[in-house]
């Protein structure tokens, strides 16, 4: 993670909200309501999340 923000900070003048960011696998993750399979050919698919919502 140090690493990460160092190099967005440094070399894209990036602001990084610790509280928000994380860095682990995509299909850890979700993101905007969508994760990512782990499968051969990743693909994206709406979170369980998101569907229990709606």
């Amino acid at each position: 993670m140090a690493s990460l923000e160092r190099f967005l900070r440094t070399r894209l003048r990036l602001k990084v909200n610790r509280a928000k960011s994380a860095v682990a696998r995509p299909w850890d993750r979700k993101f905007l309501g969508y994760s990512v399979t782990s499968h051969r050919v990743p693909k994206l698919k709406v979170s369980k999340e998101s569907v229990k919502r709606f």
